[in-house]
């Protein structure tokens, strides 16, 4: 090789490494910058059935307290929201929820409020909990959602409040107990 070539050789060399580390700078400032624009890698936060239970007999229990004392009822500190379709939560609910629809049109009702979001399985309360998040709601998804309380064969209510053991399992991949009737 001559001498010119080598020296060619090197420039190129160092010229395709600067500009592979410019690409690699540049690359780490725009994903530190705007990652979370294109990718949702991050789950948010959950409940479990046993603290959401928790959560429902203290609050139960500050009602039966109030009334025994003859005092206004105390405002719960978490909202239950069924995010479901209509068509499933015309079959039933857990007692106690509300619908998105009903949570949206009354949101100011519950911004000091967790909210608490389930659906069939939890993927699609956990979508509406990041969304809530996203705009500054305190926000938790009920993780295995309503199949993980029928699991537990927990009362299920009407949209008029009324006993039911019948629950929407979105499609017949999901299982519940013997005692409930699962319709999709």
């Amino acid at each position: 090789m001559t001498r010119h070539y080598k020296k060619l050789n090197m420039r190129h060399i160092f010229q395709s490494v600067f500009y592979l580390l410019m690409i690699a700078v540049i690359s780490i400032l725009l994903y530190s910058q705007f990652g979370t624009w294109f990718a949702h890698t991050s789950h948010p936060p959950e409940i479990t059935l046993q603290q959401l239970q928790k959560l429902r007999f203290t609050q139960k229990n500050k009602e039966v307290a109030a009334e025994q004392l003859g005092v206004p009822r105390p405002k719960p500190q978490f909202v239950l929201v069924d995010v479901r379709s209509s068509e499933e939560t015309n079959v039933s609910m857990i007692p106690g929820a509300i619908t998105r629809e009903s949570f949206e049109k009354n949101i100011d009702r519950y911004r000091d409020r967790t909210v608490i979001a389930y659906c069939t399985i939890g993927y699609r309360s956990g979508k509406y909990t990041a969304r809530l998040i996203e705009q500054g709601i305190t926000a938790k998804n009920f993780k295995g959602s309503i199949i993980a309380w029928c699991a537990s064969q927990l009362e299920l209510v009407t949209p008029e409040g009324k006993a039911t053991h019948r629950v929407h399992t979105y499609s017949s991949k999901y299982k519940v107990p013997a005692l409930y009737e699962a319709v999709w």
